[in-house]
């Protein structure tokens, strides 16, 4: 007999009965933990390469396509979540740079009429899909905006179009790996 404590008055369970109770409460634990992952992803099990070809640009400044293509390849590569191919693979991600503007964000009076701009944003907007090669479905499709803001006094339009490619980098990764 096994004896437990309670409210200062003793219960006591026949060994069996205790044994019982703690391997169904174990299996509980255990099948509820069993759903749930750790990896950050939600993919299909099945999805295990993707390609990701040069992304188109219709906005008027050069090279945005280039720079976000590579910075989105070193971000899957480093994630480890899929491996990258040249072609065919279980995945694509494919896009196209849809607008880029660089325009004034903050404004600053150093007196009367005296208006001067202290930062700007660079905005990126990319029209992005994120298809399920396997079942030739989209996973995602959508459009993806991001902001790098950049002070004038020490930062240049570059930092604040890296500040703006990595934000829409992280959509499309929450948008296409995380959140299904």
């Amino acid at each position: 007999m096994t004896t437990l404590k309670k409210n200062r008055t003793i219960i006591r369970l026949p060994k069996a009965a205790g044994r019982s109770a703690f391997l169904l409460l174990a299996l509980l634990l255990l099948c509820g933990c069993g759903v749930y992952t750790f990896s950050g992803s939600t993919l299909p099990g099945y999805l295990k390469t993707v390609d990701i070809p040069l992304f188109g640009n219709q906005s008027l400044q050069a090279d945005v396509a280039e720079e976000l293509t590579n910075k989105l390849n070193q971000q899957i590569l480093s994630s480890n979540l899929l491996r990258i191919v040249t072609s065919d693979g279980d995945a694509s991600i494919e896009g196209r740079v849809m607008s880029y503007t660089n325009q004034p964000y903050t404004y600053g009076a150093e007196g009367y009429r005296d208006v001067t701009v202290t930062q700007y944003a660079v905005s990126i907007s990319v029209d992005v899909a994120f298809m399920d090669n396997k079942k030739n479905e989209p996973l995602y499709k959508g459009i993806v905006t991001g902001e790098g803001i950049y002070d004038l006094d020490g930062e240049s339009e570059e930092i604040g179009r890296s500040r703006a490619i990595d934000e829409v980098i992280e959509q499309i990764l929450q948008n296409s790996v995380q959140s299904w």
